[in-house]
């Protein structure tokens, strides 16, 4: 009754029905593997020894971050929640499978979605990395912690930081309980510098680290460079 009241359209271009429509689930703009740091072109997303600073071996990103995925962030954090983690999750298992990178995941592996601030949880009700490993823990049978990774809260958003002011801050992670020799698969929305990500690695230094992003801008590679296999 409430569907046909209040139908629901897509955030992309309006249609009636769903809040992304397949016509726009198309336009989402698949990544190459490449290491997340240099990011130059990798194969398997694995991230080269020299950039590999703080043991996460592989970053995996959905999609490039573009004005399709900003509207949809953006209605995902602040309206549409829990439709719109359904939505994304069966994406992103489907490009985790068609890409193979879930044969590099272990089942023993602990899901950690990165948190959030108090001051952001207290205006959304929710967090939004949580809400799709969630969806992820459920499909691919992983522990999910979301107690492990605490973060502490920071008057400036690291959204609209630079480069610089994100470094300054230091690290904003701590751990509740230290755990070693265990695999680590973070969760995260969105990539930027790559700062955040790193941070929460660091926090979980003597483990195997791998993390699953959904969008992160658009890439620095040449077209001239050879594609490696996804396989």
């Amino acid at each position: 009754m409430f569907d046909l009241l209040f139908p629901s359209y897509c955030i992309n271009c309006g249609k009636v029905g769903e809040y992304l429509c397949t016509k726009c689930q198309k336009k989402l703009k698949n990544t190459l593997p490449e290491c997340y740091v240099c990011r130059r072109l990798s194969n398997r997303y694995f991230t080269h020894k020299k950039c590999n600073r703080y043991n996460l071996n592989s970053v995996f990103v959905g999609w490039q971050y573009d004005s399709i995925t900003k509207k949809l962030l953006s209605q995902y954090k602040y309206r549409y929640a829990s439709k719109l983690a359904d939505i994304l999750s069966n994406l992103i298992v489907n490009r985790i499978k068609e890409t193979h990178f879930c044969n590099l995941l272990d089942k023993n592996s602990l899901i950690i979605p990165i948190p959030i601030t108090k001051n952001h949880f207290n205006k959304r009700g929710f967090n939004q990395s949580l809400l799709i490993a969630n969806n992820l823990s459920n499909f691919f049978h992983f522990d999910l912690r979301d107690d492990l990774l605490l973060r502490r809260n920071s008057k400036k958003r690291q959204s609209t930081s630079s480069l610089r002011e994100r470094k300054s801050l230091g690290n904003v992670f701590s751990l509740s309980k230290k755990i070693t020799n265990r695999k680590i698969l973070l969760v995260d929305d969105v990539m930027t510098t790559g700062t955040t990500i790193n941070r929460a690695a660091q926090a979980f230094k003597g483990n195997r680290i791998q993390a699953i992003v959904l969008f992160r801008g658009k890439p620095r590679y040449q077209v001239h460079q050879e594609i490696p296999h996804l396989s």
